[in-house]
């Protein structure tokens, strides 16, 4: 992912936090540089956490190493519960912000679960699986974001569930290649036999050419449903509590992952969108209060 560049703007907050945040969150650290600065570090600490646990399938040689970091993180915030510290920069400032706004532990465990899918190489039987996946991995850390700047619990949760619909989606198709490649493939395995796809081919490497087709209908149907969650955010937009919307910014970018992804000759092969275009967008949105 091409790196965005690093802003100080968050006062108390470790490199480590924001290098984290930066490199594998980098929507969600740049809407965090344009929140009101009291709340910028909790922002950080969330898109931290969120990004420490999304790269751990990908660091890992086989799935029992990431079980046991996936364990050392409910360890972590259990400890922390207790009054513990754990050392690590990023678990500290989320442990913090986790006192400071009362976080529901089970929004933390579920986004701490959700990755045992990654690391299994599974799959979603049907939509509502890919739905709760989505919420788990994507609409918690909007869901948090949301809180800290003053949402309540209903209003965060309408949103936080469309948002990482949308958001959840386009990121995920633009990096299914490395999803692929890493064996933890979250498409409905309903809607790749309904394509006329055996969804262990996915498994195959190199992926077998009769698979193009069928993915690439299983593909634009799931983008279908992500402008469809986008749109209906943007139709109660001005309902949206301004000060809420920096949460949301984020959302900025569903188009932009879409659009990167135009002529490309496989689904699997890799697009990403430039560090000045993630600038633009998400300062565009802020400025003009749209995504």
């Amino acid at each position: 992912m091409a790196q965005v560049p690093r802003i100080d703007g968050f006062p108390a907050v470790s490199r480590e936090v924001r290098d984290a945040a930066m490199l594998g969150e980098p929507d969600r650290y740049l809407a965090a540089t344009l929140a009101p600065v009291r709340v910028r570090g909790d922002l950080a600490a969330i898109a931290a956490f969120a990004a420490e646990l999304g790269r751990i399938p990908s660091v890992v040689s086989e799935p029992m190493l990431g079980d046991i970091r996936l364990q050392w993180w409910r360890e972590a915030l259990e400890g922390g519960r207790e009054g513990r510290r754990s050392g690590h920069p990023v678990a500290d400032s989320l442990i913090d912000a986790v006192q400071r706004h009362g976080f529901e532990p089970e929004v933390l465990l579920a986004m701490i679960d959700a990755r045992e899918l990654d690391l299994a190489g599974g799959m979603p039987q049907d939509d509502a699986g890919l739905a709760a996946y989505l919420d788990a991995t994507q609409g918690h850390p909007f869901r948090l974001a949301l809180g800290v700047l003053g949402a309540g619990a209903e209003q965060a949760n309408a949103l936080a569930r469309t948002a990482g619909e949308a958001y959840g989606i386009a990121r995920l198709l633009g990096r299914l290649a490395m999803l692929v490649h890493n064996g933890g493939v979250i498409l409905p395995a309903e809607r790749l036999k309904a394509a006329g796809m055996d969804p262990a081919l996915l498994a195959a490497a190199p992926l077998p050419a009769a698979c193009e087709a069928p993915l690439r209908q299983v593909c634009d149907a799931l983008e279908v449903r992500a402008r469809a969650a986008l749109g209906q955010l943007r139709s109660h937009w001005v309902e949206i509590d301004r000060t809420w919307r920096v949460a949301l910014l984020p959302l900025a970018m569903v188009e932009p992952y879409f659009k990167a992804q135009i002529g490309r000759q496989s689904v699997l092969d890799m697009r990403d969108v430039s560090p000045f275009t993630r600038v633009v967008r998400i300062g565009m949105a802020r400025l003009t209060g749209r995504v």
